[in-house]
């Protein structure tokens, strides 16, 4: 009677009919259950949109990041008004004079512009003709008004 079944049936038999199948299967089965359960980004994210309290703590990001804007503009126009007092105060030391053409070269980078920008522009010509004439006695003008 086995020279009639075939080598691979009696084999596949053996498998199928030792056990092996049963953690194949086991397996099989776990791997579909899990798939069923996964959770997608699209189903996280609708579900952090749909949470009241994510909401409220959007909210309040939203609320601080808008002071901090607030506060950084603040700070932006402080600093201006800070470079301008330095760079129209009166001129009385080369190393002054040093300190407010770097404090106009930051006013004009920072998008200062009107009477600073002239001001920079005039400490700038000053400078480069005291420079010229090696004279640092800031009692006189060097300007030719």
């Amino acid at each position: 009677m086995t020279d009639m079944i075939p080598m691979w049936a009696t084999i596949l038999i053996g498998v199928l009919s030792g056990g092996a199948t049963v953690p194949v299967v086991t397996w099989l089965l776990a791997r579909i259950d899990r798939k069923d359960r996964l959770l997608t980004r699209d189903d996280l994210d609708k579900a952090l949109t749909d949470s009241r309290v994510i909401g409220s703590i959007g909210q309040k990001l939203d609320r601080d990041w808008a002071r901090f804007g607030q506060v950084e503009d603040r700070m932006d126009r402080l600093e201006l008004g800070q470079l301008r007092a330095e760079l129209f105060a009166h001129t009385r030391s080369r190393t002054q004079h040093e300190r407010q053409l770097e404090a106009g070269k930051e006013y004009v980078s920072k998008g200062g512009n009107g009477l600073g920008h002239a001001r920079y522009d005039w400490l700038t010509k000053d400078y480069e003709q005291r420079l010229a004439d090696c004279d640092w006695d800031y009692t006189k003008s060097h300007h030719d008004d």
